[in-house]
């Protein structure tokens, strides 16, 4: 195979390939004082109030927000701190913003609310108001039943919401075969409005029923489009992988042909006519938090006018590469002034408005950003989305998926979770720090577990302790494994022959030193055997046997000498105990490891899954490994062992990335436990290959995930 400068040895299937790396960066600038907060994680009973204060905050101007406000309040204190009041039980975010001049903090903290007392409050989610119903609530009446055990809620997603987007996903835009696609139908009406026949086509969820009612997405497209352009862009096989991928929530869309119509009178015809015809032939919900409109171009614009003119309508809106017209611009009048264009008052704490830009758009020009602007300096809270891209098709699919993901799921349990983000990894975590942590060997005593042929051995593995480990403090713990080829110091120590060219030691240093995560202990062994020892037929079943040798010999020696959650017990009941503050990660080789060793090999010992770039399956194949995927966690689920999180890591251009993708995406459609951004992900690199830099990218942001549960 070819190399470059440094390379890395990696193992496809049951033999071994080399693949082509590039050496990682290094950035020497000096790390300002910024602002931080004093709490990274609080503690409030319902009714009770708790004070933050923000460090280093001086001439810093600070907005805060609750990211579930029926879970927790936020008020600011004074110039340099917030107070956060429990209101329900429950677990959220506060992410408070520090702006100064051009510099911009984003600081977030966890927030968990408990019961005040033994009383349980049913749950309940506070009502968006609709025309009928201006949003009074009653409290429910409280009960005294005993208090259940509820599977832990994370306390932080994968990636933040506000201020991330991700283009299409990787083969979002394609036909699955694991994906069951709804029926698309056409009809056509005439307007009372417009004096025209217009035809429609309407996209049904899969399994779609007349039993059940349906949110409805409205689509309108732009310039000399007609409605056909919305398939012609795949947004049929965005939103049927989307729904069927639990990234969106089922809904019913429409895409009417509006060509030559005026903005007024599509904002007439779609509140007298479409709207209502639309309702009378489906099971169509006709409540305001069911009803989304979106469009590109003037398109776009129209969907921003409906959102804005008919509040009580409508509660999401989704404007990709907005034309001008809205506002007075250039000596024409708008539709609005820019006063006005708000969004309605009594509305503005039940509507979501989503503006998308792109940088290179020449058509939009800059109307998106005044848009945004004028909405943000009125009052109302945008999201606002500037992406690479031009005023074409790619950059209208990326606003569709973003926008559908995020619809339908105000006042739900998953309002917050948002799925496919990548976060780079930044210059600044890679800096070296004097707070450096170490690395120990330690030796233990194995055997092969071949069937009916096991013979001892004796090995090491590495020990990376954080900075200022202290014995009497209690870590989490992570099992991180390398891939074919190598050994256990191509991790962190790097090995002989390649070095830690990514400077994964120096990002472990920085991260824990900044309070990016948890200082853990990290724990690189390897599947391979020493030198001398009998070796299996397939070299690929040294990941499926090590599992044996993990359980009874591995996990007991690390944690009878290092402190752990197990707290020295390494009996097995004590690390059953413990197994929401132990995972297992791996790359390649060290994938397939993490799957049959660790899930389906140890799942009652670990919470924690990072499978990097791979599966290579069983004889059984993935239909049959996805529903035992399956059956492990529901069964885990049932005996008090819910999954803590896996995160799935691959590259779009990566060879491993088929067979694992196919694997996952079995098990995602057919689970009723598992959910994006809860407690699953499949995060692929966009053009990344079989190397070190992207499994780099996937271990920064699998320490931010894991152990964020009790």
């Amino acid at each position: 195979m070819k190399h470059t400068k440094k390379c890395t040895g990696l193992l496809l299937a049951t033999a071994l390939v080399m693949q082509v790396v590039m050496p990682g960066a290094q950035v020497d600038a000096k790390k300002a004082s910024k602002p931080a907060l004093s709490k990274k994680k609080i503690v409030v009973k319902e009714g009770t109030k708790k004070k933050v204060t923000v460090k280093n905050a001086k001439g810093y101007k600070l907005t805060v927000k609750s990211k579930r406000k029926a879970i927790a309040a936020v008020s600011k204190k004074g110039k340099t701190a917030f107070v956060v009041k429990g209101v329900k039980a429950g677990k959220t975010k506060v992410v408070c913003t520090a702006k100064k001049n051009k510099k911009k903090v984003t600081l977030t903290c966890t927030v968990n609310v408990k019961k005040k007392g033994n009383k349980v409050i049913q749950p309940a989610v506070s009502p968006i108001p609709t025309k009928d119903n201006p949003g009074t609530s009653t409290t429910p009446a409280s009960t005294d039943a005993p208090v259940s055990t509820a599977t832990p809620v994370p306390t932080l997603g994968p990636f933040p919401e506000t201020d991330k987007y991700s283009y299409v996903p990787h083969e979002f835009a394609d036909v699955s075969e694991n994906v069951e696609k709804g029926m698309i139908e056409e009809f056509a009406y005439t307007s009372k409005t417009t004096n025209k026949t217009h035809n429609v086509l309407v996209q049904l969820p899969a399994n779609y029923s007349q039993d059940k009612q349906y949110p409805v997405l409205y689509l309108f497209h732009g310039e000399t489009d007609t409605e056909g352009i919305w398939k012609d862009m795949a947004a049929d096989q965005i939103i049927d992988n989307a729904t069927a991928f639990k990234a969106a929530k089922e809904m019913i869309v429409v895409m009417p042909n509006i060509s030559g119509d005026k903005d007024e009178d599509i904002i007439k015809d779609f509140a007298d006519d479409l709207k209502p015809e639309v309702e009378a032939k489906y099971s169509a919900s006709k409540e305001r938090h069911n009803i989304a409109v979106a469009g590109y171009g003037v398109g776009g614009r129209i969907a921003l006018n409906i959102g804005l003119s008919l509040p009580e309508q409508v509660a999401y809106t989704g404007a990709f590469a907005p034309v001008e017209g809205l506002l007075p611009s250039n000596g024409a009048d708008g539709y609005f002034d820019n006063s006005s264009f708000c969004i309605d008052e009594k509305y503005k704490d039940y509507t979501f408005v989503m503006i998308q830009k792109g940088k290179s758009d020449d058509v939009a020009g800059e109307a998106p950003d005044s848009y945004n602007k004028t909405l943000t300096d009125n009052g109302s809270e945008c999201l606002y989305l500037e992406m690479d891209g031009a005023h074409d098709h790619d950059l209208f699919k990326a606003g569709l998926y973003n926008f559908a993901r995020r619809i339908f799921k105000r006042g739900t349990q998953d309002e917050s979770i948002v799925n496919g983000f990548v976060t780079k990894v930044p210059d600044s975590a890679i800096k070296p720090t004097t707070h450096r942590g170490k690395i120990e060997k330690i030796e233990y005593d194995t055997e092969t577990y071949d069937p009916d042929n096991s013979q001892k051995i004796h090995k090491w593995a590495n020990v990376y302790l954080p900075y200022d480990y202290d014995p009497e403090k209690q870590y989490n713990i992570l099992y991180l494994m390398h891939g074919g080829g190598e050994n256990a110091d191509t991790w962190i120590k790097g090995d002989n022959i390649y070095g830690d060219y990514t400077h994964n030691r120096d990002m472990l240093n920085r991260l824990f030193e900044d309070g990016y995560c948890e200082p853990c202990i990290i724990v690189n062994p390897t599947f391979y055997r020493p030198e001398g020892a009998p070796e299996p037929s397939n070299a690929m079943d040294l990941t499926t046997l090590f599992q044996h040798e993990l359980r009874n010999d591995l996990i007991p020696a690390v944690e009878a000498t290092y402190s752990t959650y197990a707290g020295g017990d390494v009996s097995i009941e004590s690390l059953k105990a413990s197994r929401m503050h132990r995972g297992f990660a791996g790359l390649s080789m060290g994938s397939n490891t993490t799957y049959h060793s660790a899930f389906f090999g140890n799942y009652d010992l670990f919470a924690w899954y990072a499978p990097y770039s791979g599966y290579f399956g069983t004889e059984n194949g993935n239909d049959a490994d996805a529903d035992r995927f399956n059956k492990i966690i529901e069964e885990g689920e049932a005996n008090g062992m819910p999954l803590g999180f896996i995160y799935c890591g691959n590259g779009s251009d990566d060879f491993a990335l088929s067979g694992q993708l196919d694997l996952m995406q079995k098990a995602l459609v057919r689970s009723s436990i598992l959910v994006p951004g809860r407690n699953y992900d499949f995060v692929i690199i966009p053009d990344g290959i079989h190397d070190m830099n992207q499994w780099h990218i996937h271990l920064y942001n699998t320490l931010k995930i894991f152990f964020t549960k009790e």
